[in-house]
């Protein structure tokens, strides 16, 4: 547990620094729910699967994940946790699309060796440097409350990585861009607007 400590020894200052010269993203209070992340299937020892936004099938926006130490997980709006015996120090997550969301969030549980703490490292689409939020204060082994960040100025995410020494890590969450529609009642709409249309136009050339 020496090398998390460091780490996150060093993402604290590295934090302060980045966050002194860039506030794209911040934490919000409290956090905004968003569109849950589903995991495809239920996995069992990996350390690469995926999970969709805002709908349990493959036509919603696919979200990569990768962890640090093999994990297993149920499938839907599920746990991920380490294997028997394991450990998860540090989980990926990278929207297939980088324009898509503007906040993440997610809940879980943190062993003893965590002390409480968790290294967020946003990475925006935009080019900007990544910066890293040091949450404190989050407990063990009990679920701690959501956590998340935002941006409200236009920044869209990359990547999201979190590190700590998890328990477990759920309801994650994330939250389109202005301007993006999500994949539900917004699409259904857009779908029958365009119907709509289709069906003027062919009375229309009658």
């Amino acid at each position: 547990m020496k090398s998390l400590k460091y780490f996150l020894s060093v993402a604290a200052l590295t934090g302060a620094l980045t966050l002194s010269a860039s506030a794209n993203f911040f934490i919000p209070d409290p956090v905004p729910g968003g569109q849950k992340l589903f995991i495809d299937v239920a996995n069992k020892n990996v350390s690469d699967f995926e999970g969709f936004v805002g709908a349990n099938n493959s036509s919603a926006p696919h979200v990569d994940i990768h962890t640090t130490g093999p994990v297993d997980t149920g499938s839907g709006f599920a746990n991920i946790k380490p294997i028997k015996d394991g450990s998860l120090t540090e989980l990926i997550f990278t929207p297939e699309n980088p324009n898509l969301f503007a906040d993440f969030s997610f809940r879980g549980q943190l062993n003893d060796a965590a002390e409480g703490t968790v290294a967020v490292t946003v990475q925006d689409n935009q080019g900007n440097p990544a910066q890293i939020f040091i949450l404190t204060g989050l407990g063990g082994p009990n679920d701690f409350a959501r956590q998340g960040i935002i941006s409200l100025d236009g920044e869209t995410i990359q990547s999201v990585t979190l590190t700590s020494d998890f328990k477990e890590v759920k309801q994650i969450e994330f939250s389109f861009a202005p301007g993006v529609p999500d994949s539900g009642p917004t699409a259904m709409l857009l779908g029958s607007g365009l119907a709509a249309i289709g069906l003027v136009r062919r009375y229309l050339k009658r």
